[in-house]
């Protein structure tokens, strides 16, 4: 679930969303996290919340699936990007879709757990567990609440369009009932003040 009043509405458009991400510098962020988990060349990459797939800014020769219920993103998406041949699914991955993928090397969920509740959030963490391979990863990003937290990235995470952001503890919580291993840290962002929680999980 998320906020919807009008401000938060305007970030459904591409362009808002896009924009608001490079303000905060979430771009040049979730580009050095993937980075960093996604080195090898044709592999499997499975981005679920995909929004216009902007992370194909820093992706090349991979096998990209990306699934957003937006439609304004997913066409943004196959516009901007089709000679990278993204293969994009304006629906809400689901059960259904289980059958019609392959295995992935990587699952991305950035900027989507702090958008569900728990229970949305486990029905999720088990298709991918399914989903993934056995060696594969799952990487996670989402703004988070800690202790002594600079009051400026307090109040930008408080006012993020999802309702469900947590503390460490309780995203752990999430994650740990479904995968043996997760390693996490977070990240304190110093301009614009920003506190976000990124975690590698593994079968």
């Amino acid at each position: 679930m998320q906020k919807s009043n009008f401000i938060y509405q305007i970030l459904s458009y591409p362009f808002f969303y896009i924009l608001s991400q490079k303000i905060m510098s979430s771009l040049s962020f979730n580009e050095a996290i993937v980075k960093k988990y996604v080195k090898k060349k044709h592999i499997n990459v499975l981005d679920v919340g995909c929004g216009p797939a902007d992370i194909l800014e820093s992706l090349n020769n991979i096998n990209y699936y990306g699934y957003d219920i937006n439609e304004s993103y997913i066409n943004f998406a196959r516009s901007k990007y089709k000679e990278k041949k993204p293969k994009l699914f304006c629906k809400k991955f689901s059960k259904k879709e289980l059958k019609k993928l392959p295995k992935f090397d990587v699952i991305l969920l950035s900027g989507l757990i702090h958008h569900l509740s728990d229970q949305e959030s486990k029905q999720l963490l088990i298709l991918c567990k399914k989903i993934l391979k056995k060696k594969g990863k799952l990487i996670t990003i989402d703004p988070i609440l800690i202790k002594n937290q600079n009051p400026i990235a307090r109040l930008l995470v408080r006012l993020d369009r999802g309702l469900n952001v947590r503390n460490k503890n309780n995203y752990l919580k999430l994650f740990k009932k479904y995968f043996k291993s997760c390693s996490n840290k977070i990240y304190i962002q110093k301009f614009i003040p920003y506190t976000m929680f990124v975690t590698c999980c593994k079968n």
